[in-house]
């Protein structure tokens, strides 16, 4: 079964020690049809999750970061074939997957200025273009605003600039006004290109 992992773990997690102990809570109620194993806690401050397919839902790294806010995270990614049976709590398996994503992450450590990485196990060239976008999609997401990250996320959610307006109790131009301003397109395209990427990858 070819699965994606999703490590990370939480910038300056001492200093935010309320935030941090609130967290599994929201963690749990962050769905998606992808999710094999739903993220989950373990040593303190880092977070995991399983999906199926190789990045077949990257909108899952973005609903990570709005449900983690106002905490920042770095973003470890793998992909990989796992056989057996998937635990409910993806801290209790292994496989090359998970160590790619843990050496994504070691890697964001060290770099101190990219904030989401992907290891394949397969082209290097491949890789290079999948954390380009990564790249883009980091830039643009750490100017959001709370608005904007509320705008994006509701507007998702509903498929309407004037059912997002209901739910958050603005005009339904405001909510297109910030999704313009969040380049909100532009950043559909580019989790787009990652999913249609990820499919040049030899099984």
């Amino acid at each position: 079964m070819k699965i994606t992992v999703i490590t990370a773990d939480i910038i300056q997690s001492r200093a935010k020690g309320h935030a941090v102990a609130s967290l599994p809570e929201r963690l749990s109620e962050l769905k998606h049809s992808q999710l094999l194993a739903g993220f989950a806690m373990s040593r303190g401050d880092e977070i995991q999750g399983v999906l199926s397919g190789w990045l077949t839902a990257p909108e899952v790294i973005r609903l990570l970061r709005y449900t983690c806010r106002p905490l920042h995270l770095r973003v470890g990614i793998g992909l990989g074939v796992h056989e057996g049976r998937l635990e409910r709590n993806p801290w209790d398996l292994t496989g090359p997957a998970f160590f790619g994503a843990r050496s994504a992450l070691d890697d964001l450590k060290r770099s101190r200025r990219v904030k989401t990485k992907v290891v394949t196990g397969g082209a290097n060239e491949l890789d290079r273009l999948l954390n380009a976008i990564m790249l883009l999609l980091d830039t643009v997401e750490m100017n959001w605003t709370e608005a904007q990250w509320e705008a994006v996320h509701v507007y998702e959610a509903l498929g309407t600039y004037a059912a997002a307006g209901d739910k958050l109790g603005v005009a339904a131009q405001n909510v297109h006004k910030r999704c313009q301003a969040a380049h909100w397109n532009a950043v559909r395209e580019a989790e787009n290109a990652l999913r249609a990427a990820a499919k040049l990858l030899s099984p």
